[in-house]
Protein backbone atom coordinates (compact mmCIF):
# COMPACT_ATOMS: atom_id res chain seq x y z
CA UNK A 1 0.00 0.00 0.00
CA UNK A 2 0.97 3.89 -0.89
CA UNK A 3 1.02 6.17 2.73
CA UNK A 4 1.55 9.83 1.52
CA UNK A 5 3.02 11.62 4.69
CA UNK A 6 2.45 16.24 3.95
CA UNK A 7 3.95 18.13 7.06
CA UNK A 8 2.20 20.66 7.63
CA UNK A 9 0.04 22.71 5.03
CA UNK A 10 1.56 23.01 1.08
CA UNK A 11 5.16 21.18 2.13
CA UNK A 12 6.81 18.32 0.81
CA UNK A 13 4.81 15.27 0.58
CA UNK A 14 6.73 11.94 1.67
CA UNK A 15 6.11 8.04 0.52
CA UNK A 16 6.03 5.34 2.26
CA UNK A 17 5.38 1.77 1.14
CA UNK A 18 4.26 -1.30 3.08
CA UNK A 19 2.97 -4.57 2.26
CA UNK A 20 1.18 -4.58 5.51
CA UNK A 21 -0.60 -2.53 8.32
CA UNK A 22 1.68 -0.55 10.08
CA UNK A 23 1.70 1.84 12.50
CA UNK A 24 1.80 5.61 11.71
CA UNK A 25 4.64 5.91 14.05
CA UNK A 26 6.52 3.45 12.47
CA UNK A 27 5.66 4.72 9.44
CA UNK A 28 7.31 8.45 10.20
CA UNK A 29 10.47 6.79 12.15
CA UNK A 30 11.07 5.20 8.25
CA UNK A 31 10.98 8.60 6.93
CA UNK A 32 13.80 9.24 9.86
CA UNK A 33 11.11 11.69 11.16
CA UNK A 34 10.75 12.07 15.19
CA UNK A 35 6.37 11.91 15.68
CA UNK A 36 6.19 14.18 18.79
CA UNK A 37 4.15 12.21 21.54
CA UNK A 38 3.96 13.83 24.96
CA UNK A 39 2.67 11.12 26.60
CA UNK A 40 4.92 8.41 24.96
CA UNK A 41 2.31 6.87 22.59
CA UNK A 42 -0.23 5.54 25.75
CA UNK A 43 -2.71 7.20 24.36
CA UNK A 44 -3.54 9.92 27.05
CA UNK A 45 -2.91 13.06 26.27
CA UNK A 46 -4.92 13.35 23.03
CA UNK A 47 -2.57 15.95 21.47
CA UNK A 48 -1.51 14.16 18.37
CA UNK A 49 -4.03 14.14 16.43
CA UNK A 50 -3.55 13.70 12.61
CA UNK A 51 -5.92 14.35 9.47
CA UNK A 52 -6.94 11.27 6.66
CA UNK A 53 -7.00 12.80 3.32
CA UNK A 54 -8.00 9.82 2.16
CA UNK A 55 -7.99 5.88 3.54
CA UNK A 56 -8.64 6.43 6.98
CA UNK A 57 -8.92 3.64 9.00
CA UNK A 58 -11.27 2.31 11.43
CA UNK A 59 -12.32 4.74 14.67
CA UNK A 60 -10.90 3.66 17.88
CA UNK A 61 -11.95 4.06 21.47
CA UNK A 62 -8.74 6.12 21.74
CA UNK A 63 -9.91 8.52 18.63
CA UNK A 64 -13.81 8.28 20.53
CA UNK A 65 -12.41 9.66 23.68
CA UNK A 66 -9.45 12.28 22.32
CA UNK A 67 -11.71 13.28 19.46
CA UNK A 68 -15.27 15.19 18.53
CA UNK A 69 -17.26 12.93 16.35
CA UNK A 70 -17.29 15.53 13.18
CA UNK A 71 -13.52 15.64 13.32
CA UNK A 72 -13.36 11.81 13.59
CA UNK A 73 -15.86 12.60 10.04
CA UNK A 74 -13.57 14.50 8.65
CA UNK A 75 -10.43 11.98 8.80
CA UNK A 76 -8.79 12.97 11.99
CA UNK A 77 -7.33 9.73 14.45
CA UNK A 78 -5.19 10.13 17.03
CA UNK A 79 -1.79 9.69 15.83
CA UNK A 80 0.52 7.68 18.59
CA UNK A 81 -2.14 4.69 17.87
CA UNK A 82 -3.39 4.75 14.19
CA UNK A 83 -2.66 1.60 12.29
CA UNK A 84 -2.54 1.92 8.25
CA UNK A 85 -4.17 -0.75 6.50
CA UNK A 86 -4.80 0.42 3.28
CA UNK A 87 -3.88 3.27 0.55
CA UNK A 88 -3.97 6.71 2.15
CA UNK A 89 -2.43 10.21 2.61
CA UNK A 90 -1.62 12.14 6.10
CA UNK A 91 -1.70 15.48 6.86
CA UNK A 92 0.26 15.89 10.05
CA UNK A 93 1.00 18.81 11.70
CA UNK A 94 4.38 20.70 11.68
CA UNK A 95 4.61 21.11 15.11
CA UNK A 96 4.16 17.27 15.84
CA UNK A 97 7.25 16.91 13.97
CA UNK A 98 10.17 16.83 16.22
CA UNK A 99 13.24 17.92 13.45
CA UNK A 100 16.11 15.59 13.64
CA UNK A 101 18.83 18.43 13.80
CA UNK A 102 21.80 17.44 11.98
CA UNK A 103 25.31 18.11 13.86
CA UNK A 104 26.06 21.38 12.26
CA UNK A 105 28.36 23.71 14.04
CA UNK A 106 27.47 26.17 16.38
CA UNK A 107 30.91 27.80 16.87
CA UNK A 108 32.00 28.87 13.03
CA UNK A 109 35.38 28.40 13.70
CA UNK A 110 37.08 26.78 10.42
CA UNK A 111 40.25 26.31 12.27
CA UNK A 112 41.88 22.73 11.59
CA UNK A 113 41.83 20.55 14.58
CA UNK A 114 44.21 18.34 16.06
CA UNK A 115 42.01 15.76 17.60
CA UNK A 116 44.62 14.06 19.65
CA UNK A 117 44.94 17.23 21.78
CA UNK A 118 41.04 17.39 22.25
CA UNK A 119 38.53 15.62 24.49
CA UNK A 120 34.58 15.80 24.08
CA UNK A 121 31.92 17.05 26.24
CA UNK A 122 28.65 16.12 26.22
CA UNK A 123 25.13 16.65 27.47
CA UNK A 124 22.56 13.78 27.25
CA UNK A 125 19.61 15.85 27.62
CA UNK A 126 15.87 14.42 27.49
CA UNK A 127 14.96 16.50 23.90
CA UNK A 128 18.79 17.08 22.64
CA UNK A 129 21.70 16.15 23.00
CA UNK A 130 24.52 18.69 23.32
CA UNK A 131 28.39 18.14 22.27
CA UNK A 132 31.03 20.31 22.49
CA UNK A 133 34.56 19.34 21.36
CA UNK A 134 37.38 21.21 23.23
CA UNK A 135 41.15 21.70 23.76
CA UNK A 136 41.74 19.09 26.51
CA UNK A 137 44.14 21.39 28.28
CA UNK A 138 42.27 24.86 28.64
CA UNK A 139 38.73 23.71 27.63
CA UNK A 140 38.46 26.27 24.62
CA UNK A 141 35.43 25.21 22.73
CA UNK A 142 36.30 24.27 19.08
CA UNK A 143 33.28 23.11 17.92
CA UNK A 144 29.62 22.50 19.46
CA UNK A 145 26.72 20.04 17.85
CA UNK A 146 23.23 19.84 18.90
CA UNK A 147 21.22 16.69 18.05
CA UNK A 148 17.63 15.54 18.38
CA UNK A 149 17.42 12.57 21.36
CA UNK A 150 15.94 10.07 19.34
CA UNK A 151 14.22 8.37 22.53
CA UNK A 152 11.55 11.12 22.25
CA UNK A 153 10.00 8.26 20.05
CA UNK A 154 9.15 6.69 23.23
CA UNK A 155 7.89 10.02 25.23
CA UNK A 156 8.81 13.58 26.20
CA UNK A 157 9.45 13.12 30.17
CA UNK A 158 12.34 10.56 31.59
CA UNK A 159 8.93 8.69 33.81
CA UNK A 160 7.31 7.77 30.43
CA UNK A 161 10.67 6.35 29.58
CA UNK A 162 11.47 4.53 32.59
CA UNK A 163 7.91 2.81 31.94
CA UNK A 164 9.19 2.44 28.34
CA UNK A 165 12.56 0.66 29.61
CA UNK A 166 10.36 -1.53 32.21
CA UNK A 167 8.07 -2.67 29.32
CA UNK A 168 11.02 -4.28 27.07
CA UNK A 169 12.43 -1.38 25.54
CA UNK A 170 15.23 -0.86 27.59
CA UNK A 171 17.84 -1.99 25.09
CA UNK A 172 16.06 0.44 22.57
CA UNK A 173 16.15 2.78 24.86
CA UNK A 174 20.01 2.32 24.96
CA UNK A 175 20.91 2.19 21.48
CA UNK A 176 18.68 5.55 20.36
CA UNK A 177 21.31 7.71 22.24
CA UNK A 178 24.75 5.25 21.12
CA UNK A 179 23.14 5.58 17.80
CA UNK A 180 22.59 8.79 17.66
CA UNK A 181 26.64 9.60 18.89
CA UNK A 182 27.73 6.99 16.55
CA UNK A 183 25.60 8.53 13.62
CA UNK A 184 27.75 12.04 14.76
CA UNK A 185 31.10 10.02 14.99
CA UNK A 186 30.36 9.36 11.34
CA UNK A 187 30.71 12.95 10.08
CA UNK A 188 34.74 13.14 11.59
CA UNK A 189 35.63 10.19 9.60
CA UNK A 190 37.67 8.25 12.20
CA UNK A 191 39.30 11.45 13.16
CA UNK A 192 37.49 11.87 16.80
CA UNK A 193 38.81 8.63 17.83
CA UNK A 194 41.86 10.04 18.52
CA UNK A 195 40.28 12.54 21.44
CA UNK A 196 41.92 12.27 24.41
CA UNK A 197 38.79 11.70 26.70
CA UNK A 198 35.19 12.23 26.82
CA UNK A 199 33.05 13.83 29.84
CA UNK A 200 29.17 12.65 29.91
CA UNK A 201 26.68 15.12 32.03
CA UNK A 202 22.63 13.83 32.38
CA UNK A 203 20.34 13.46 34.78
CA UNK A 204 20.04 10.40 36.39
CA UNK A 205 17.69 8.45 34.19
CA UNK A 206 19.35 9.49 31.57
CA UNK A 207 22.66 8.25 32.49
CA UNK A 208 20.99 4.25 33.43
CA UNK A 209 19.59 4.12 30.44
CA UNK A 210 22.79 5.27 28.42
CA UNK A 211 24.78 2.73 30.66
CA UNK A 212 22.37 -0.30 30.59
CA UNK A 213 21.69 0.04 33.73
CA UNK A 214 18.09 -1.66 35.63
CA UNK A 215 16.06 2.08 35.94
CA UNK A 216 13.33 -0.21 37.85
CA UNK A 217 13.96 1.83 41.14
CA UNK A 218 12.81 4.94 40.13
CA UNK A 219 9.29 3.54 39.30
CA UNK A 220 8.29 3.98 42.76
CA UNK A 221 8.86 5.09 46.32
CA UNK A 222 11.30 4.56 47.87
CA UNK A 223 13.55 5.38 44.78
CA UNK A 224 16.89 3.82 44.79
CA UNK A 225 18.72 3.89 41.53
CA UNK A 226 21.68 1.45 40.76
CA UNK A 227 24.11 3.90 41.50
CA UNK A 228 24.68 8.10 42.17
CA UNK A 229 27.89 7.59 41.86
CA UNK A 230 30.68 9.00 38.91
CA UNK A 231 30.90 6.05 36.58
CA UNK A 232 35.06 6.24 34.91
CA UNK A 233 36.15 3.73 32.68
CA UNK A 234 39.09 3.64 29.47
CA UNK A 235 37.41 2.43 26.30
CA UNK A 236 39.71 2.64 22.91
CA UNK A 237 42.45 4.29 25.14
CA UNK A 238 40.20 7.19 25.66
CA UNK A 239 39.33 7.75 29.29
CA UNK A 240 35.53 8.25 29.66
CA UNK A 241 33.25 10.14 32.96
CA UNK A 242 30.21 10.09 33.95
CA UNK A 243 29.20 12.98 36.39
CA UNK A 244 27.89 11.62 39.87
CA UNK A 245 23.90 12.63 40.94
CA UNK A 246 22.84 13.50 44.31
CA UNK A 247 19.90 11.61 44.74
CA UNK A 248 17.42 10.05 42.03
CA UNK A 249 16.26 12.90 40.44
CA UNK A 250 18.90 15.56 40.88
CA UNK A 251 21.10 13.67 38.55
CA UNK A 252 24.76 14.70 37.59
CA UNK A 253 23.63 17.27 34.98
CA UNK A 254 22.83 19.52 38.15
CA UNK A 255 26.19 18.41 39.83
CA UNK A 256 28.10 19.47 36.55
CA UNK A 257 25.93 22.54 36.44
CA UNK A 258 26.88 23.82 39.91
CA UNK A 259 30.68 22.93 39.01
CA UNK A 260 30.34 25.76 36.78
CA UNK A 261 28.16 27.82 38.75
CA UNK A 262 30.60 27.61 41.34
CA UNK A 263 33.17 29.38 39.04
CA UNK A 264 30.81 32.30 38.50
CA UNK A 265 29.65 33.07 41.98
CA UNK A 266 32.89 33.19 43.87
CA UNK A 267 31.01 31.50 46.90
CA UNK A 268 28.11 33.67 47.22
CA UNK A 269 24.75 32.35 47.77
CA UNK A 270 22.56 31.84 44.92
CA UNK A 271 19.50 30.56 43.47
CA UNK A 272 19.78 28.14 40.53
CA UNK A 273 17.08 27.07 38.33
CA UNK A 274 16.95 24.42 35.64
CA UNK A 275 14.03 24.88 33.98
CA UNK A 276 12.25 21.98 32.42
CA UNK A 277 9.50 19.23 32.23
CA UNK A 278 11.30 18.19 36.19
CA UNK A 279 12.74 21.71 37.23
CA UNK A 280 15.97 21.60 39.25
CA UNK A 281 15.89 24.11 42.32
CA UNK A 282 19.18 24.51 43.67
CA UNK A 283 19.59 27.00 46.90
CA UNK A 284 23.14 27.51 47.96
CA UNK A 285 23.26 29.54 51.50
CA UNK A 286 27.07 29.86 52.11
CA UNK A 287 27.08 26.55 53.34
CA UNK A 288 24.86 24.14 52.10
CA UNK A 289 23.24 23.25 48.70
CA UNK A 290 19.54 22.80 49.13
CA UNK A 291 18.20 20.42 46.37
CA UNK A 292 14.91 19.98 45.21
CA UNK A 293 13.04 18.46 42.09
CA UNK A 294 9.78 20.21 41.09
CA UNK A 295 7.59 18.35 38.58
CA UNK A 296 6.05 20.75 36.81
CA UNK A 297 4.82 19.07 33.94
CA UNK A 298 5.61 19.83 30.06
CA UNK A 299 3.53 22.71 29.95
CA UNK A 300 6.07 25.57 30.28
CA UNK A 301 8.02 24.25 27.45
CA UNK A 302 4.53 24.10 25.45
CA UNK A 303 4.12 20.07 25.37
CA UNK A 304 0.92 18.90 25.95
CA UNK A 305 -0.82 22.10 25.23
CA UNK A 306 -3.14 22.47 22.54
CA UNK A 307 -1.19 25.42 20.79
CA UNK A 308 2.33 24.10 22.27
CA UNK A 309 5.30 23.37 20.06
CA UNK A 310 9.32 22.69 20.16
CA UNK A 311 11.37 24.97 20.34
CA UNK A 312 11.77 24.73 16.41
CA UNK A 313 11.74 26.98 13.20
CA UNK A 314 8.28 28.42 13.57
CA UNK A 315 7.26 28.51 16.83
CA UNK A 316 5.92 31.33 18.59
CA UNK A 317 9.23 32.72 21.01
CA UNK A 318 7.53 36.13 22.37
CA UNK A 319 4.39 37.88 22.19
CA UNK A 320 3.22 40.90 23.45
CA UNK A 321 -0.58 42.38 23.47
CA UNK A 322 -0.43 46.24 22.87
CA UNK A 323 -4.20 47.93 22.88
CA UNK A 324 -5.61 44.78 22.00
CA UNK A 325 -3.44 43.86 19.22
CA UNK A 326 -1.21 40.64 19.28
CA UNK A 327 2.01 40.83 18.32
CA UNK A 328 4.78 38.25 18.10
CA UNK A 329 8.29 37.03 16.67
CA UNK A 330 8.51 33.39 15.49
CA UNK A 331 11.63 30.92 15.31
CA UNK A 332 13.23 31.91 11.99
CA UNK A 333 10.93 34.31 11.66
CA UNK A 334 8.85 31.64 9.65
CA UNK A 335 4.83 31.32 9.49
CA UNK A 336 3.79 30.23 13.13
CA UNK A 337 3.19 26.46 13.84
CA UNK A 338 2.24 26.90 17.50
CA UNK A 339 3.84 28.43 20.85
CA UNK A 340 7.17 27.07 22.32
CA UNK A 341 8.01 27.45 26.29
CA UNK A 342 9.15 31.18 26.15
CA UNK A 343 6.18 31.88 24.28
CA UNK A 344 4.04 30.76 26.42
CA UNK A 345 4.88 32.55 29.74
CA UNK A 346 4.92 35.82 27.87
CA UNK A 347 1.58 34.94 26.62
CA UNK A 348 -0.03 33.86 29.62
CA UNK A 349 2.38 37.56 31.18
CA UNK A 350 0.20 39.57 28.53
CA UNK A 351 -3.44 37.76 29.05
CA UNK A 352 -3.35 39.19 32.68
CA UNK A 353 -1.34 42.45 32.81
CA UNK A 354 -4.07 43.15 29.45
CA UNK A 355 -7.15 42.03 32.07
CA UNK A 356 -7.74 39.17 29.49
CA UNK A 357 -7.63 36.65 32.16
CA UNK A 358 -7.79 37.43 36.04
CA UNK A 359 -5.78 36.26 39.00
CA UNK A 360 -7.25 32.50 38.52
CA UNK A 361 -6.36 31.92 35.03
CA UNK A 362 -10.31 32.58 33.77
CA UNK A 363 -10.83 34.41 30.63
CA UNK A 364 -13.19 37.18 30.33
CA UNK A 365 -16.41 36.27 28.47
CA UNK A 366 -15.64 37.69 25.56
CA UNK A 367 -12.49 34.79 25.11
CA UNK A 368 -14.73 31.91 27.21
CA UNK A 369 -13.25 29.59 24.55
CA UNK A 370 -9.36 30.72 24.47
CA UNK A 371 -7.35 33.48 23.03
CA UNK A 372 -6.74 33.39 19.21
CA UNK A 373 -2.78 34.80 18.38
CA UNK A 374 -2.47 33.11 15.31
CA UNK A 375 -4.86 31.08 12.76
CA UNK A 376 -5.27 27.42 13.90
CA UNK A 377 -3.36 29.05 17.40
CA UNK A 378 -5.34 29.72 20.57
CA UNK A 379 -4.57 30.15 23.89
CA UNK A 380 -7.23 27.68 25.65
CA UNK A 381 -8.51 28.17 29.21
CA UNK A 382 -7.24 24.75 29.70
CA UNK A 383 -3.46 25.69 28.16
CA UNK A 384 -3.79 28.21 31.16
CA UNK A 385 -4.54 25.87 33.73
CA UNK A 386 -1.81 23.46 32.56
CA UNK A 387 0.60 26.75 32.95
CA UNK A 388 -0.88 27.58 36.08
CA UNK A 389 -0.23 24.18 37.79
CA UNK A 390 3.49 24.09 35.97
CA UNK A 391 5.02 27.47 37.30
CA UNK A 392 3.33 26.92 40.74
CA UNK A 393 5.16 23.85 41.03
CA UNK A 394 8.37 25.26 40.19
CA UNK A 395 7.54 28.46 42.82
CA UNK A 396 6.65 26.90 45.37
CA UNK A 397 10.11 24.79 45.34
CA UNK A 398 11.71 28.34 45.60
CA UNK A 399 9.78 29.28 48.19
CA UNK A 400 10.57 25.63 50.47
CA UNK A 401 14.04 26.01 49.75
CA UNK A 402 14.53 29.06 51.46
CA UNK A 403 12.14 28.24 54.32
CA UNK A 404 14.38 25.56 54.93
CA UNK A 405 17.82 27.40 53.88
CA UNK A 406 16.98 29.84 57.18
CA UNK A 407 16.58 33.02 54.81
CA UNK A 408 14.99 36.28 56.09
CA UNK A 409 14.96 37.94 52.71
CA UNK A 410 15.17 37.74 49.25
CA UNK A 411 18.07 40.06 49.65
CA UNK A 412 20.29 37.75 50.90
CA UNK A 413 20.76 35.64 47.61
CA UNK A 414 23.33 37.12 45.52
CA UNK A 415 22.04 35.61 41.96
CA UNK A 416 19.35 33.82 40.19
CA UNK A 417 20.99 31.49 37.93
CA UNK A 418 18.43 30.22 35.03
CA UNK A 419 19.78 27.31 33.15
CA UNK A 420 18.16 25.40 30.20
CA UNK A 421 17.13 26.17 26.46
CA UNK A 422 14.48 27.42 28.15
CA UNK A 423 16.20 29.59 30.57
CA UNK A 424 18.35 31.12 27.72
CA UNK A 425 15.11 32.47 26.05
CA UNK A 426 12.91 33.01 28.36
CA UNK A 427 11.52 37.09 29.34
CA UNK A 428 12.31 37.22 33.24
CA UNK A 429 9.93 40.11 33.74
CA UNK A 430 7.38 37.75 32.18
CA UNK A 431 8.51 34.77 34.18
CA UNK A 432 8.97 36.50 37.21
CA UNK A 433 4.66 38.41 36.19
CA UNK A 434 3.56 34.89 36.30
CA UNK A 435 5.08 33.44 39.59
CA UNK A 436 7.70 31.42 38.43
CA UNK A 437 10.64 33.37 39.60
CA UNK A 438 10.37 36.04 43.02
CA UNK A 439 10.31 39.74 41.43
CA UNK A 440 13.17 40.36 44.10
CA UNK A 441 15.46 38.57 42.10
CA UNK A 442 14.71 40.06 38.58
CA UNK A 443 17.51 42.59 39.01
CA UNK A 444 20.26 39.44 39.91
CA UNK A 445 18.90 37.34 37.11
CA UNK A 446 21.62 35.52 34.67
CA UNK A 447 20.98 33.56 31.73
CA UNK A 448 23.64 30.67 31.87
CA UNK A 449 22.59 27.93 29.13
CA UNK A 450 23.69 24.86 29.10
CA UNK A 451 24.97 24.59 32.69
CA UNK A 452 25.39 20.55 32.70
CA UNK A 453 27.74 20.82 29.81
CA UNK A 454 29.61 23.72 30.43
CA UNK A 455 30.13 22.26 33.89
CA UNK A 456 31.46 19.12 31.92
CA UNK A 457 33.55 21.64 29.52
CA UNK A 458 35.85 22.72 32.51
CA UNK A 459 36.19 19.69 34.28
CA UNK A 460 37.81 18.47 31.31
CA UNK A 461 40.25 21.46 31.80
CA UNK A 462 39.91 21.48 35.47
CA UNK A 463 39.35 17.73 36.10
CA UNK A 464 38.65 18.35 40.51
CA UNK A 465 37.49 15.43 41.73
CA UNK A 466 37.35 16.40 44.97
CA UNK A 467 35.33 19.38 44.32
CA UNK A 468 32.25 17.22 42.40
CA UNK A 469 32.58 15.06 45.82
CA UNK A 470 31.93 18.15 47.75
CA UNK A 471 28.80 19.13 46.15
CA UNK A 472 27.38 16.15 46.77
CA UNK A 473 28.27 16.38 50.67
CA UNK A 474 27.39 19.52 51.05
CA UNK A 475 24.26 18.99 49.39
CA UNK A 476 20.67 18.34 50.84
CA UNK A 477 17.73 16.77 49.06
CA UNK A 478 14.34 18.76 49.94
CA UNK A 479 11.15 16.32 49.06
CA UNK A 480 8.52 18.61 48.11
CA UNK A 481 5.89 15.98 48.30
CA UNK A 482 6.34 14.96 51.83
CA UNK A 483 7.50 18.74 52.92
CA UNK A 484 5.16 20.05 55.26
CA UNK A 485 4.85 23.57 53.69
CA UNK A 486 4.24 22.49 50.22
CA UNK A 487 0.95 21.65 49.31
CA UNK A 488 -0.41 24.77 50.79
CA UNK A 489 2.09 27.21 49.28
CA UNK A 490 1.22 25.00 45.84
CA UNK A 491 -1.97 26.29 46.05
CA UNK A 492 -1.50 29.72 47.00
CA UNK A 493 0.69 29.86 44.12
CA UNK A 494 -2.29 29.01 41.83
CA UNK A 495 -2.70 32.45 41.12
CA UNK A 496 -1.00 34.95 39.03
Amino acid sequence: MEIKIVIGEDEKEYTVMSYTPIKFVDAMNELGLNFYRPCGGIGKCFNCAIRFVYGAPEMTAYDENGLDFNDMRNGYRMGCQCIIDKDCKIQVPKALVSPIISPVSDSGSEEEIDYKKTAIAIDIGTTTIAIAIVEAATGRILRQYALTNSQLKYGADVMTRVKAAMEGHAKELQNCVRDDLIGFGKNFQGDIMHTQRIVFAANSIMTHLFLGYTVDGFAASPFIPYTLDAIKFVESKREVYFMPSISPFVGGDIVSGLYHINKLSAGDTFLFVDLGTNAEIVLYNGSQYLVASASAGPALEGAGLSCGTASVRGAINHLSIINGQCKYTTIGDEAPIGICGSGVIDTIHELHRGGLIDDGGLFVPEYDEGYPIAPGITMTPEDVQAVLLAKSAVYSGIQVLFQEAGLDSWDEIGHLYVAGGLGSAVSVWAAAGIGIFPKQLIEKFQSVGNTSLLGAIDFIADSDEKALEAIRQQSRQVELANHPAFEALFLDNLRL
